[in-house]
C-alpha cells in the first residue's frame, strides 16, 4: 500500500512535488488545532465568569474579555486547517478532505459568526456533524490499519457524546463539556492518527507526514 494512501479510487491523487510538501501540510495542521485550542484556553483563562458545568464553548465568543481571543483562534485555526485539508485533497484523498474543508470553515464561521448571529448554530452543528464524517470516511477507508481503527472509533464515541448528553445523562447544563471530546479527538486525529499526522512530520526527516498506510 503506498504511503499516499486515497480514497478508494485509482488515479484519485498523486504524491506531492516536493519532500517538503509534508511537512508544510502537517505545519498547517499543527497551526489549525493550536490556534483554536488555544484561543478556547486563553478565553477560558481571560474570562474568570466561565462555567465548564453552566457555559457553552461559544459564550467565551460574546463576552468583553474573552471574545478576541477565542473568535479569532477558531477562525485563524479554521483557515489554516482548511490548508491542511487541501494538502491531503493533493495526496490523494479527495473525499476526506472535503469533508475536512467543509468541518474547519464551519469552525471558522463559529468564530466569524457569534452566538448572537443566525449563523452560529448552523456552523457550530456543521462543525460537530462534519468531523464525526470525517472520523468514520477515514476509519473505514484505513479500517485495516491500527490507526485506522481508532479513527473509526471515534465516530461512534463522539456521537454517542451527543446522544447522551440530549438524553439528560451529563450533570450539567451547558454545552461546554460534551463540546470538549469532538474538539479534542480532531486534534488528536490532526497529531497521531489520522492519515497525514504532524507527529509522522516531526520524526519523519523525508518530510512525509503519513502513518505509513
Amino acid at each position: 500500500m503506498t504511503a499516499f494512501e486515497t480514497d478508494g479510487r485509482a488515479g484519485a491523487g498523486s504524491e506531492p512535488d516536493s519532500p517538503e510538501f509534508g511537512r508544510v501540510t502537517a505545519a498547517f495542521g499543527a497551526v489549525a488545532t493550536v490556534s483554536a485550542l488555544g484561543g478556547i484556553a486563553l478565553g477560558v483563562l481571560l474570562d474568570p465568569t466561565f462555567s465548564w458545568t453552566a457555559d457553552a464553548l461559544s459564550d467565551l465568543g460574546v463576552r468583553d474579555g474573552s471574545a478576541v481571543a477565542f473568535n479569532w483562534g477558531l477562525i485563524g485555526g479554521g483557515a489554516a486547517g482548511v490548508c491542511y485539508a487541501a494538502g491531503l485533497g493533493r495526496a490523494g484523498r479527495p473525499l476526506r478532505a472535503l469533508l475536512l474543508a467543509l468541518a474547519l470553515a464551519s469552525m471558522a464561521g463559529v468564530g466569524l459568526f457569534d452566538l448572537t448571529e443566525p449563523l452560529h448554530g448552523p456552523a457550530a452543528v456543521g462543525f460537530y456533524g462534519l468531523i464525526t464524517a470525517v472520523f468514520a470516511v477515514d476509519g473505514w477507508v484505513r479500517r485495516k490499519e491500527p490507526t485506522g481503527r481508532v479513527a473509526l472509533a471515534f465516530a461512534p464515541v463522539h456521537v454517542a457524546v451527543w446522544a447522551t448528553f440530549v438524553a439528560g445523562r451529563w450533570p450539567v447544563s451547558g454545552l461546554a463539556l460534551p463540546e470538549l471530546p469532538g474538539a479534542l479527538m480532531l486534534a488528536t486525529w490532526v497529531w497521531v492518527v489520522g492519515p497525514a499526522p504532524v507527529v509522522g512530520a516531526i520524526r519523519s526527516p523525508a518530510g512525509d507526514p503519513t502513518d505509513g498506510h
